[in-house]
């Protein structure tokens, strides 16, 4: 059976690191733009969503011909969860059997190739749940401390790590945000991105590159004109 795949692009008005931080501009297009464009570019997707609460965002969208889905209070709020924003587009958007492409705006980044990728590696695995994009943790999780219920400091695994030189652990990676596939059906049912089994498909740092403040966004636009390799 060949799935249809829609966008969804999650671009709520507030944002406490940044003022308008989805209409912020990286390479002198908005943070929304970006996304709305990279999905318009894959030919496996049909529609391109963008669920939001602002009416800013809400004309940029139709300004870049996307669709807009229109946020209750209960998913407009700091809160709010992104599954739950899914099940509202599932019941509101004549939503069937169609595969989700989760793409956060705060990903600018991100490339075609790493969504079409993606894609790629969904469709040519019937039985996978979810592909998700990760990159390389910027410090390994073994050179970590944690703290116990006593209130003792303790390494992840052993004393030996921290000292450790990076080569020799085992490689490391995170989850980065940029993209996220996963049939709707599978979303509500499991109520979380990460349906059984999961893929994880590696992108580069910084195509990784999350917009969480204003030094993230100088850095990324450092990037996009060449000025930070």
């Amino acid at each position: 059976m060949k799935y249809k795949y829609v966008a969804v692009i999650p671009a709520r008005g507030g944002s406490k690191g940044i003022k308008d931080k989805n209409l912020q501009l990286v390479g002198g297009v908005s943070l929304l733009a970006r996304a709305i464009k990279s999905a318009q570019q894959i030919d496996d997707i049909s529609r391109v969503v963008v669920s939001t609460d602002s009416e800013s965002i809400a004309k940029e969208a139709i300004k870049y011909a996307a669709e807009v889905h229109r946020r209750r209070d209960l998913t407009s709020s700091d809160s709010a969860k992104t599954i739950d924003v899914i099940k509202d587009i599932y019941c509101e958007m004549r939503i069937s059997e169609e595969i989700c492409v989760l793409l956060q705006p705060t990903s600018p980044l991100r490339q075609v190739s790493d969504i079409q990728a993606c894609i790629n590696e969904y469709k040519k695995n019937s039985f996978l749940g979810s592909v998700v994009s990760v990159t390389l943790c910027d410090h390994h999780p073994y050179k970590v401390l944690v703290q116990n219920s006593e209130g003792e400091m303790a390494p992840i695994r052993k004393m030996s790590d921290l000292e450790a030189p990076r080569q020799k652990l085992p490689k490391a990676l995170r989850v980065n945000g940029a993209v996220y596939i996963s049939s709707f059906k599978e979303l509500i049912k499991n109520n979380s991105f990460f349906s059984h089994p999961t893929s994880f498909f590696e992108m580069g740092e910084n195509e990784s590159i999350d917009i969480d403040n204003y030094e993230d966004l100088e850095k990324a636009n450092l990037i996009t004109k060449g000025k930070l390799l």
